[in-house]
């Protein structure tokens, strides 16, 4: 258990200055679209998102923590696979926080824009595209996995360019980029598109959860043997 609580504390102190100015920015952002809407609101009309910026950012330092704290955790004697049940947990609870801000902020957005009657702020949310509750439950669950998926998605790739390099890296990419051109060519994203329209909330955020699964099985097969250097 001590070694759990300390590894959390490593991860979470090796991300605190990143998560403070990222949070920052973002609220900094908010209160500039109030202060626009306040004076300018009558002659445009905008949308804000809160959720894509916290995904990217997240995205971004998931695809950074192999180099930055595997040989760190190596050398103070923790095996591969407690590394990599360490940074699962890690990546849970962080994902929980990212959810509940994101959350939070929505609701503190709403409530100032019916307390002063904004009409011309619009929040987008991937949510709505599944569902037309504002829930706070729901919205928080949605953003838990879809952050978890964007954390476990840019480990793998880190995986990938730990063990195999630029080269495989960038192969990899170009793997992953020819996917979405298959779908385009071959009309593949019509039917997927109108499963996900049938689909429900609860069946989208199962999706999710098996591919999170399937993902971070693979990344701790492939960290077993993971060299203490990237290559």
């Amino acid at each position: 258990m001590k070694t759990v609580q300390g590894s959390l504390y490593v991860f979470f102190q090796s991300y605190k200055k990143s998560n403070i100015i990222f949070w920052c920015i973002l609220f900094a952002i908010v209160l500039l679209s109030f202060f626009i809407d306040t004076f300018f609101g009558q002659y445009i009309t905008f949308a804000m998102t809160i959720s894509i910026p916290v995904y990217i950012f997240y995205s971004t330092m998931g695809a950074k923590i192999l180099n930055k704290t595997l040989p760190y955790f190596l050398k103070l004697g923790l095996s591969r696979m407690q590394y990599v049940w360490n940074v699962g947990l890690f990546f849970i609870v962080w994902s929980l926080i990212g959810a509940f801000i994101i959350a939070c902020t929505h609701k503190m957005i709403s409530f100032v824009s019916n307390l002063l009657d904004y009409q011309n702020m619009v929040i987008i949310h991937p949510l709505f595209f599944f569902s037309s509750s504002d829930s706070f439950f729901l919205t928080m669950a949605i953003d838990t996995v879809l952050l978890l998926l964007c954390l476990i998605s840019s480990l793998l790739l880190n995986v990938v360019f730990y063990r195999f390099g630029t080269l495989g890296g960038y192969s990899f990419i170009g793997v992953m980029a020819l996917i979405p051109i298959m779908m385009v060519i071959f009309g593949w994203y019509s039917p997927l598109l109108v499963t996900l329209s049938k689909a429900s909330t609860l069946q989208i955020i199962s999706s999710l959860l098996g591919m999170i699964i399937i993902i971070y099985i693979v990344i701790s097969s492939a960290l077993r043997k993971a060299p203490a250097m990237p290559s």
